[in-house]
This record gives C-alpha cells, sequence and structure tokens, in this order.
C-alpha cells in the first residue's frame, strides 16, 4: 500500500492524497455504524469487506454517513441501511451496467457508480470485479505521472 505523501488532517486524524483536502472532520468508527443493524446487513457488510480485502491492504475510513475504503484516496464506500447497503465504487472510466442506480462523473477520469446490495448472492464476480479495478484508482495508478 502506498502511504507515503499522505496528508492528515491534524483536527480528525484521517489521511488524504491531497494536502488540506476538504472533508468534514469528525471521530467516526465501524463499531458505530454497525450498532443497533441487523444480523443481515451485517453479514452484508462482513461480506462486502472480504471481498474489498481481496484487493490488497486497505484503511478503513469510516466517516459520519459512510465506511469507506482507501488506498492513496477513497475508492468504495457502504452505507449500512435497513434492509442493505448502499455502496458505491470510483472508476477511472464511465461503465453503463443496469445494477447502477447512478453515476455522477466528477472528472474525466473520476466516475462515481452507485448500487445497492440486499442479498448475499449479489456481492458477486461483477462487484468483486468493480472493486479490483476501483482498487487501482484509489492506488492512483489511473492518474498520468
Amino acid at each position: 500500500m502506498t502511504l507515503k505523501n499522505l496528508w492528515t488532517c491534524p483536527k480528525c486524524g484521517r489521511r488524504f492524497a491531497n494536502r488540506n483536502q476538504s472533508h468534514s472532520c469528525g471521530h467516526y468508527t465501524v463499531e458505530q455504524h454497525l450498532k443497533g443493524k441487523n444480523s443481515h446487513v451485517i453479514s452484508l457488510y462482513e461480506r462486502f469487506v472480504a471481498l474489498v480485502k481481496q484487493c490488497s491492504p486497505v484503511i478503513l475510513a469510516p466517516a459520519k454517513t459512510r465506511i469507506g475504503f482507501q488506498v492513496r484516496m477513497i475508492f468504495a464506500a457502504v452505507s449500512l441501511k435497513e434492509s442493505g447497503l448502499d455502496c458505491h465504487v470510483v472508476l477511472s472510466r464511465r461503465l453503463e451496467n443496469p445494477r447502477f442506480t447512478r453515476i455522477e462523473s466528477l472528472s474525466p477520469r473520476n466516475h462515481i457508480h452507485y448500487f445497492q446490495i440486499r442479498s448475499v448472492e449479489e456481492l458477486d464476480d461483477e462487484v468483486a470485479s468493480w472493486l479490483q479495478e476501483a482498487y487501482k484508482v484509489g492506488e492512483q495508478k489511473h492518474l498520468p505521472k
């Protein structure tokens, strides 16, 4: 994992690829996100994390409304809902797929793809491939040198 040159916010301790990265400071934990959630949602979250960890080591970056997964930058995130997970992956290309509920293009090389997970069967090879591709974005390997 390439952690060199990450800037650490002096207020909240979060690490970022860019110095003085805009964010909402706060101290959040995974445990806070899991508290009070039903066993179905927790099992979906655990399976999602297992798929993420197949990519390589990651930093868990819990925020107020979601849990992010970071290498140099956050490449995926989940929000735990009553019926499942609201997720996103950041890809370097716009990938059309009926499973995406929305795609937000931030720049020519950063496209946020939103999707929902309601059953463990949905955490399949396709989601794993999105995470593998997004991990490279998290490493910033998609950027020109």
